[in-house]
């Protein structure tokens, strides 16, 4: 590497000598914001920021208490030493040197050992919370639901996600269609709904999800979808902005279109009669032109009005099909006092059916050599949380779920309400987990996945091994059960040993105690009545865990006839049908 001399730059070296008054501002302040905030309150110094600000507190504390006990050292040897004048006068020079270090030399070297921290970023704080395991295999808990009750398809395919991981450029984004094939999302996604309803093609797959819902749930027999209803279809979009050009993971736009294409080809969903929406987000510039190349009158609902960064709708030559959230209270909680986190658009209000189309990705990471900004705040991004993108104010539900603050064991859970809120999960027909590429935290890029059934390469990170997965199931809490099995077995012997031997993937405390509270809301672990509508809420579904990693066996596939819990069927495509085939 090329190394510059500005020691004959005059403008270089001011800009250092600003730089180690800065560094020195830096230290100080991070001293006193950690003084104020935690002093009140202990448990702050488990926030982030807090435990970013601690090491340049401490570094400045060092720095302050060697230097001036030095300082202080050094004079009074010089009055002890007062009258042999040389030896004075050389501890006096040694003492000026020392000043002059104080103020140059020392807060330059502080600022290059806290930009090696930085780089490594929280590398050097142990990753407490992080001690997950999961429980007992093969202990159903919860009531199934299905039309094979408990059951989660997941099909693979490698073909469909090509990215070559070059997650820096934004020029070469993971979710362009010339890194994720639409053709074998579409396939995949056909697949897994067939094979979760029996159905012999994707209409008859459709027609079998509806009738399902409506008699379980609305209490209509052989009712299936009427062209006068709306379909939401929920996707998670924490990363993205109107003018999105960056390689962090969000809904992909490939999937998106594959769900648009099944809703109006063989669900025979009316375009206009279908809304995908994140409510607290905006709509990628990519998922926008995915679908309205080919289904120009299909909604968007997002949080603001349509930004004049956002491609505009090519049939009608403006920003037609774009609404801003209209928020009305939908929402109650069984536990706690919450003021705008009750209330979620209208648009979802007035559906009468919803898809939760989720992401198969962790939510919290507390080291960020890669990505940056906040750990997180629960173990994982999934169906349940994929619904503080319905809510407007997910923020004060936060605490909640955070196992540093308020989601101790066995604690309430805000998840459980929105599953079962009419408005919400109580109309959701179908669940999917989109995995093309997964991450490990909220603010992530995507990540490999090195053990079974996938065996991504991890090394170099620039590598085109993805994934390649979509999960779906009629029963929420089992395709969550299956992808935490999925996402703690990758966490497993996965280690980054570029970074101080860090774990690429952790799985925060405490992850699947909603599940629980979701199977059981009636005689919850926690204790509280989970109530909707002023009615105590009913098993969610069914949780529990594999046998194993390699063999994925959960209660009904070890017995088909007397299992209780879930069946997980996996199947492999394209390239995947050759590597299952040799392990």
């Amino acid at each position: 590497m090329k190394t510059e001399d500005f020691s004959n730059d005059k403008s270089q070296k001011v800009g250092i000598q600003w730089s180690k008054v800065v560094t020195f501002l830096i230290g100080l302040g991070a001293l006193i914001w950690f003084l104020i905030r935690v002093i009140p309150k202990p448990s702050r110094a488990t926030y982030p920021c807090q435990r970013a600000a601690f090491p340049l507190a401490s570094a400045f504390v060092i720095w302050i208490t060697v230097t001036l006990s030095s300082m202080f050292a050094l004079k009074r040897l010089r009055l002890k030493l007062a009258k042999h004048p040389l030896a004075a006068s050389l501890v006096g020079v040694f003492s000026v040197a020392l000043l002059i270090g104080f103020f140059t030399i020392m807060p330059y070297g502080i600022h290059n050992a806290l930009g090696a921290e930085a780089a490594a970023d929280s590398t050097f704080i142990p990753a407490k919370g992080y001690s997950w395991q999961p429980g007992e295999s093969n202990k159903p808990v919860g009531v199934a639901r299905g039309i094979f009750p408990g059951r989660v398809v997941m099909a693979r395919n490698p073909e469909a996600t090509r990215w070559a991981g070059n997650w820096r450029l934004r020029e070469d984004q993971w979710w362009l269609d010339k890194n994720t094939d639409i053709d074998k999302v579409c396939e995949l996604l056909s697949v897994t709904l067939q094979k979760i309803t029996g159905g012999r093609n994707d209409n008859e797959a459709w027609d079998k999800i509806f009738k399902y819902y409506n008699k379980n749930t609305r209490g209509l027999n052989n009712l299936g979808y009427k062209p006068t209803e709306t379909v939401a279809v929920k996707i998670n979009l924490n990363n993205s902005s109107g003018n999105k050009a960056d390689n962090l993971t969000d809904a992909t736009p490939q999937m998106v279109l594959a769900m648009v294409r099944q809703l109006v080809h063989n669900a025979h969903v009316p375009q206009n009669k279908i809304i995908v929406y994140d409510a607290r987000r905006t709509i990628a510039p990519a998922i926008l032109t995915e679908v309205w190349k080919e289904f120009k009158d299909v909604r968007f609902v997002q949080e603001r009005e349509a930004a004049p960064d956002q491609p505009i709708n090519p049939a009608y030559g403006n920003h037609q099909g774009i609404e801003m959230s209209d928020w009305k209270e939908g929402v109650a909680y069984s536990f706690g006092t919450y003021n705008e986190a009750k209330q979620i658009p209208r648009q979802i209000i007035e559906a009468t059916y919803l898809v939760n189309l989720a992401l198969l990705k962790v939510h919290s990471y507390p080291y960020n050599y890669m990505e940056g900004m906040g750990e997180g705040e629960t173990a994982f991004t999934l169906s349940a949380k994929n619904h503080f993108g319905s809510i407007r104010a997910p923020w004060e539900l936060h605490n909640k779920i955070n196992p540093t603050r308020e989601a101790t064991k066995n604690a309430y859970s805000p998840l459980v309400d929105l599953a079962a809120s009419p408005n919400l999960g109580g109309k959701t027909i179908l669940f999917i987990l989109d995995g093309l590429y997964s991450g490990r935290k909220w603010h992530s890029y995507p990540i490999h996945f090195p053990n079974p059934p996938f065996n991504n390469k991890t090394t170099p990170y620039e590598n085109p091994e993805w994934p390649a997965c979509v999960l779906a199931s009629l029963d929420e809490v089992a395709i969550e059960s299956v992808g935490i099995d999925i996402l703690q077995a990758q966490a497993k012997n996965n280690t980054e040993p570029t970074y101080h031997n860090v774990p690429r993937i952790l799985i925060r405390d405490n992850a699947d105690d909603f599940l629980f509270e979701m199977a059981t809301p009636d005689h919850a672990p926690s204790g509280i009545k989970y109530m909707q509508n002023g009615k105590p809420v009913k098993s969610l579904g069914v949780h529990e865990h594999w046998d194993n990693d390699l063999t994925m066996r959960y209660s009904r596939n070890l017995n088909p006839k007397s299992g209780k819990g879930i069946e997980f069927i996996y199947i492999p495509l394209g390239s995947a049908t050759q590597l299952s085939s040799t392990n």
